[in-house]
């Protein structure tokens, strides 16, 4: 137990209990007169007098009651409190996930089924209801100087914010705390921390030369609230003098079904072949059934069984379905799931997911050489609506003649025309293109791919580690003020890009194939594929859709001279955009899945819808993560300065307050005292 304020019930307690007991010791003296009157009152003036200041204390009850309610009014006034095990030091870094598993229903509040952040938050407000603060007393002895705990509250999912900045004040902790929501992005704490670091004691030290070196700051006691859930927990790194204690949320065995695979492919040999594949995944530790349901335009397409084998203590189980369709259009395909069996389904956010599939086409493809043989003959084998081979003169005459528009995409191999390129789509091999960004100087000797975009859906499907031995490679610098993204690296630097400026975009291999070993490797083939889909818009893996995840930035690019961009985004406001100069639109982070739509004035592209004077595009945003499809709690959080064990259930309730039941006593006692006192009883 401790007291809030124990010197000032110190304080009272010398002066009041001493008083009490004097008023009970003291007689008065008085001088000895004879009045024939007051013989008949002798006995009574007898236990009147006395020749000394004080008597002999008699029992007597009144006394016993005073001094109980006098010493329960002076406990009640240092005002106790049973201790709170969490709440120790001064400065307190609050962090609360609210991430997707976050939602989860299986949370606990007072008894009531909530989610896991209205858990979560119910135990934060607890904790600052917590936190020391000054008493009145000490707030008149020390005026400004008057100390509390302070403490900062920070929101994390995959990105992290500070909701409070360091403060003693708790209302404004409790609001920042209340006004956290729950998001469909993943967990990440590392930036989480990072903001905590930044709100950290610094500290400095002086080393042997006399320098001043500056050391990690400290940030104090960490209060941990999430399901441990978290991606990057290797990344993160407390201090050695930093205090972590980690409260986990959510029951023990949650069962769960969730969607973490979707994807939509087109048959190379009939466009109209449509398969939709969907993966599932299960926390269950028992098979679960459910139904998958396809849905265009709000119509129910199809239904599919689907059956998910126990999940494992290190894995989840897992099963799926394909849907298969003859269709030409394109369309927005929703995907969702209803369980079957008995056992329920505790997160809602990864039930549904969306594709937006493009119309069938046959692209048109040229090929532009001075004398090509690998390139033409790997394109012959794809099912291409034409395939046309061209020499840069018949090139520049059709470039002329305004005529390259006819091309869904343009492979310029070991090639390049004079100046920038025209408006459209190009797969470059062998060289570097101007006004792009990109600039080259000397060239490297042999060297090997060692790194790639793995994410980029024109590298995903590649494995070119150790593979590709490159001759020569020019060594590329890009522009500051450049789009361009790197795909591929070498030791000596980047050499594969996506570059796009204005109307053009552009797929860079600044080497020549032919000058390496790539040709002779399957994923050559592989590449020239997914890069002249991508490029001629019939992918069903476009960039902007491939990497649209919650938590992250959709950075589409739109067909130079729309205007007047707006997004429409589930459940909020419309946002209107202003677009790049190389067309391209940002707007994030994302917090919720769902189909978004951009809409603008102005010329459309390959697979956007017009309607009237309005161009519209839709973009799929999907959790698709199996980590927080994984509602498992986990019981300890793998840092990288090491593991870090949940503390125990209410391990930050707030301390019980014991004054105000002292003051009832105090209440309780001098009623009765009054009520013996009236009575006359003395013992």
């Amino acid at each position: 137990m401790t007291f809030a304020t124990p010197l000032l019930a110190a304080i009272a307690a010398a002066i009041a209990i001493p008083t009490l007991l004097i008023l009970y010791f003291l007689k008065l003296r008085r001088r000895d007169v004879e009045v024939s009157s007051t013989l008949l009152w002798k006995q009574t003036i007898e236990d009147m007098q006395a020749n000394a200041p004080f008597q002999r204390l008699r029992k007597n009850l009144l006394l016993f009651l005073q001094l109980l309610a006098l010493i329960a009014g002076l406990f009640a006034l240092a005002q106790p409190e049973l201790d709170s095990t969490t709440v120790s030091g001064s400065r307190h870094t609050i962090i609360i996930d609210r991430s997707a598993s976050m939602a989860t229903l299986d949370g606990d509040a007072e008894g009531d089924q909530v989610t896991r952040l209205a858990q979560a938050k119910q135990e934060a407000l607890d904790f600052v209801d917590a936190l020391a603060e000054p008493g009145w007393l000490d707030r008149i002895l020390e005026g400004d100087r008057a100390t509390a705990d302070l403490a900062t509250v920070i929101a994390f999912d995959s990105t992290a914010e500070i909701r409070q900045v360091m403060t003693g004040d708790k209302a404004l902790l409790r609001t920042a705390i209340e006004s956290i929501e729950i998001t469909d992005a993943p967990t990440n704490a590392s930036q989480a921390y990072t903001l905590a670091e930044a709100q950290g004691l610094r500290q400095t030290r002086v080393d042997r030369d006399g320098a001043l070196l500056e050391l990690a700051p400290v940030v104090g006691a960490v209060h941990l609230w999430t399901d441990g859930v978290i991606a990057d927990a290797r990344d993160v790194s407390p201090g050695p003098e930093d205090t972590v204690i980690y409260n986990r949320i959510g029951s023990d065995a949650p069962d769960n079904i969730g969607i973490t695979g979707l994807r939509a492919e087109r048959s190379f040999e009939n466009p109209r072949e449509l398969s939709l594949f969907v993966g599932l995944s299960t926390t269950s530790a028992t098979e679960r059934t459910v139904d998958v349901e396809l849905r265009i335009a709000g119509d129910i397409i199809s239904v599919r069984p689907a059956t998910l084998a126990p999940a494992s203590p290190n894995a989840l189980g897992a099963g799926g379905v394909v849907f298969t369709l003859d269709r030409a259009a394109g369309a927005n395909a929703e995907v969702r799931i209803r369980p079957t069996d008995s056992l329920p389904d505790l997160l809602d956010a990864d039930d549904t997911g969306w594709a937006v599939i493009p119309p069938a086409k046959r692209l048109t493809v040229a090929v532009v050489s001075e004398g090509d043989f690998f390139t033409s003959l790997a394109l012959e084998g794809l099912p291409l609506g034409e395939l046309v081979n061209l020499t840069p003169d018949e090139f520049e005459t059709q470039r002329d003649r305004g005529q390259l528009g006819a091309y869904d995409a343009i492979v310029l191999d070991s090639w390049l025309p004079e100046g920038e390129l025209d408006a459209g789509s190009y797969l470059v091999l062998g060289g570097v293109p101007q006004g792009l960004g990109l600039s080259t100087s000397e060239t490297v000797g042999i060297d090997e791919v060692i790194d790639w975009d793995q994410g980029h859906p024109v590298m995903r499907d590649l494995e070119l580690g150790g593979r590709i031995t490159i001759a020569d490679a020019p060594r590329v610098s890009i522009a500051d003020d450049s789009a361009a993204a790197v795909l591929a690296e070498t030791g000596a630097g980047p050499v594969i890009f996506d570059a796009a400026t204005g109307s053009t975009r552009a797929i860079v291999v600044a080497f020549d194939p032919d000058e390496s070993s790539w040709p002779f490797d399957v994923s050559y083939v592989v590449f020239l594929a997914t890069a002249v889909e991508t490029l001629g818009g019939v992918s069903a893996d476009q960039p902007e859709l491939a990497s649209a995840r919650p938590g992250g930035t959709l950075s589409p690019r739109l067909p130079t001279g729309a205007r007047n961009v707006r997004v429409r985004i589930p459940n909020a406001p419309d946002m209107d955009l202003t677009p790049a100069p190389d067309g391209r639109v940002a707007f994030g982070p994302i917090t919720e899945t769902g189909l978004y739509t951009l809409e603008w004035t102005g010329p459309a592209g390959a697979r956007d819808t017009v309607d009237g004077s309005r161009v519209s595009r839709a973009l799929a945003v999907n959790l698709l993560d199996l980590n927080e499809t994984d509602i498992r709690p986990r019981g300890t959080l793998p840092f990288a300065s090491g593991d870090i064990a949940a503390a125990e259930a209410g391990s930050a309730d707030a301390p019980r307050r014991l004054w105000p039941w002292l003051l009832v006593v105090v209440m309780v006692v001098m009623l009765f005292e009054w009520w013996v006192y009236n009575r006359k009883v003395y013992l």
